[in-house]
């Protein structure tokens, strides 16, 4: 087998691989997909389930309400059975209610507006001493002057020898 075969192996191996992870990465998006479709297929039944009951329990039943009711829990127990979770999410637009927040929208009888707890005050920050400088030693003798010859050569005309 020649190079150029090895070559052409590989690639067509390469390219196989490619293939099926392609094919199973399809095969995972179409199968989130048709979980997300189920879940909002049983929130729509559910809402319209509520609605029916909410009609019923107000003394406003429609004339097919009851054939209407029973179909919407067979399909929901057809859901149920396929393994599609039938829960109620809730729903994203809707602000919280005023039974949400202890407290929220309620004023006392006497018409007065509630007053928010006082903030305790903190007590002031301490300062910190601050440090102190180390004394500089001062030296005790002034360094003698160099001797005579010594130290640095003095400069006589610019030429040396003279």
């Amino acid at each position: 087998m020649g190079f150029m075969d090895k070559v052409k192996a590989q690639a067509t191996d390469l390219a196989t691989k490619a293939q099926t992870a392609a094919q199973s990465g399809v095969q995972q998006g179409q199968t989130k997909l048709a979980e997300m479709q189920a879940g909002k297929q049983s929130e729509h039944l559910l809402r319209e389930l509520g609605a029916y009951v909410f009609l019923s329990e107000r003394g406003r039943n429609q004339p097919d309400s009851e054939a209407k009711v029973a179909a919407l829990m067979a399909e929901l127990d057809q859901l149920e059975a396929n393994g599609t979770p039938v829960t109620l999410a809730p729903d994203p637009t809707q602000l919280p209610s005023a039974d949400a927040v202890p407290g929220a929208g309620t004023i006392p009888a006497d018409g007065s507006v509630p007053q928010a707890a006082p903030i305790p005050q903190a007590a002031p920050p301490q300062a910190a001493p601050i440090p102190q400088a180390a004394p500089v030693p001062q030296p005790t003798q002034a360094p003698a002057p160099p001797a005579a010859g010594g130290g640095l050569p003095q400069a006589g005309g610019g030429l040396p020898g003279q």
